[in-house]
Formats: C-alpha cells, structure tokens, sequence
C-alpha cells in the first residue's frame, strides 16, 4: 500500500482522533445554530426599533407633540416595546425559514465569488483521482472538484454534510506541488470532511456571512448599514472565532494522522505559506473556508475578533505544530 493511502478501516489513535474532533463539531454545528438565531433576532429587534425611535424623532423634528405629558411618552415606551417584542418573534420565524436556504446557497455562492467551476469527468484527471481514491479509502462519497483559475496556490472545502462537499483548488496548487504533496493536501482535505470540519466551517460561513458582508457592500446607504450592522457585524465575527477556536491546531492533528505522509504535507504546507501570491477573488466572510487562511482580507484595521480569528488559522502560525505532530524539527530561524 503507497504510504500515503489512509487505510481502509481507520483504527488506533487515529480513529479515535477523528471521533472526538468529529462529535465536537457536530455539538458545535447545533450550539451554532441556536447562536446565529439569536444574532438574528438581535439584528431584526435592533432594526425595529431604530426605525420606531425615527419615526418619532421625526414627529418631533416637524413640530410634533407627540411626547406633550407623561402618558404619551408611556404610550410610546409600550409601543415601542411592543415592536421588539414581535420584531424578535418575527426574527425567530423568518431565522428558522431563512437559514436552510443560506445553507443551500453557501456552495453557490463561494463558486461565484472565486469564479469556481465543477469540473467534468475528462478534465484534471489527476487531482479527481487522487481525491477519489482518497475519499473511498475514508469511507466518503467522493466531492466533487472545482477548479479556480488563480496563481495563488490554495484550496477549499466546503458543504454542510460529508456526503455533499465540494473541494476546490487553485490551478496554481497543481503548478507548484508536486504529485505527493498535492495528494497531502487534498488528503487534509478529506480528513476535514471525514470529521465535519468542513461541515462545521461551512455551516459558519453560512450562519454569519451575511451580518459580515452587509456593511461591506458598497450598495445602498453606507452610513445606514454601519448604524444597523455594527452590533450584528460584532457579534458575527465573534461567533465565527467561537465556532472555529482551535480548529487550525485540531485538524493539523488529524491531518498528519490521516495523510500518513506528513513530510510532503510539510513541504506542501511551507510552499503555501512562502509564496507571495494571493487568491484574487474572496471576501472577509468566506476566508474561514480556505486551507490557506487569505490574510489580505483582514483590511488595516480588523476587529480584535478578526485578529483572533486570523491567528488559529494563518499557516505561519501552524506550520511549526505540524512539524512537532511529525516529529521534525521547528522551521530555521531566518533573520
């Protein structure tokens, strides 16, 4: 068997591994869930209630009267917190019916922004299959692969179940990986599926993209989208950091495990992290789905959750760890 083929029936440590990392994402992907409805309602209550106090400043603006005595003003406090009220009902409703389409949505949507496309049977028949072979050796159904036209070596997973991913890699990655290393990748790769890391950053992704993305889009009132979005924006940012803690160090671990070649992992890995090229086309609110964390995202000034975020998943910051798991030596110091 080639030492980098897992074997059939994962065993020992590294099914154990596997097991654990994958029964915490699985309870994070729930406690996710219940987290992003509660950002939503948050940002519904919040919307509402910015326009209740509008309204009536606008009232008062054009010569109202409508706070001339105290039982007026309670009037209004009653009923703005009755807008709340059924704002956050109103918010639990839409959040349930909303979030199973931004699931289905998330894989098209990450296709669009890189400009991926799903490649057909006859076309880079290498990667398919290795990745192939991978995946059936875990006990997967095989993703499918998408292909980005970038120079930038990187790849992505993403998908919300393990039975319907896709991988997608960068032309770049096949140019300058050799066959072992771009089998260690994709190898990492499936062993983020097989333990719903995919799943779990993909439902992350899903759940908070929108709150992030919105204040960004250039369309529409700016000023508007960063009064209203800036609470939502927060709060998704931190919930992306609490979801995906650890996750860079945990599935290291598993990788090198999985890959059972974790040499060209680590070569793999340092030529990711030494190029200089950057993925052209993706936004602050995917960033989490890629291998190699895209750092020019973070802007001149992100958040202290996007700093966080960054430092669990920059390569820079793993590579030496990985090294550690496979019992070689730290990187030299280069001064």
């Amino acid at each position: 068997m080639d030492r980098t083929t897992p074997s059939v029936t994962l065993r020992g440590a590294m099914a154990d591994r596997i097991e654990l990392f994958e029964r915490r994402n699985r309870l994070r992907i729930v406690a996710l869930v219940f987290l992003a409805t509660l950002n939503y309602i948050v940002a519904v209550v919040m919307a509402a209630i910015t326009i209740g106090i509008g309204i009536a400043l606008a009232i008062l603006f054009y010569g109202g009267d409508v706070f001339s005595d105290t039982d007026a003003f309670v009037v209004f406090a009653i009923g703005l917190a009755l807008v709340a009220v059924g704002s956050a009902a109103i918010g639990i409703l839409v959040g349930l019916f909303r979030f199973p389409f931004l699931r289905h949505r998330l894989e098209r949507r990450v296709l669009t922004e890189t400009g991926a496309r799903i490649v057909t049977a006859d076309e880079h028949t290498e990667a398919r299959n290795l990745l192939e072979g991978l995946s059936i050796a875990s006990g997967l159904p095989p993703p499918r692969v998408a292909v980005i036209d970038d120079p930038a070596p990187n790849s992505f997973g993403v998908g919300t179940r393990p039975s319907n991913t896709v991988v997608g890699i960068t032309t770049g990655l096949g140019e300058r990986l050799s066959r072992d290393e771009l089998e260690a990748v994709l190898a990492y790769e499936v062993s983020r599926i097989r333990s719903w890391d995919v799943a779990l950053s993909s439902w992350t992704v899903a759940l908070t993209s929108g709150a992030i993305s919105a204040v960004d889009d250039p369309e529409g009132d700016n000023l508007l989208k960063a009064v209203l979005g800036f609470v939502p924006r927060r709060l998704a940012e931190s919930l992306q950091v609490w979801a995906l803690r650890d996750q860079g160090a945990e599935r290291d671990r598993v990788a090198v495990q999985f890959t059972r070649n974790p040499a060209a992992l680590i070569s793999a890995l340092e030529k990711l992290d030494a190029d200089a090229s950057t993925i052209r086309h993706v936004s602050r609110a995917t960033a989490p789905l890629w291998l190699e964390f895209p750092a020019h995202v973070l802007g001149p000034s992100p958040s202290r959750a996007t700093r966080r975020l960054a430092r669990e998943l920059l390569l820079d910051e793993r590579i030496d760890l990985v090294r550690e798991l496979a019992g070689q030596p730290p990187r030299p110091v280069t001064r």
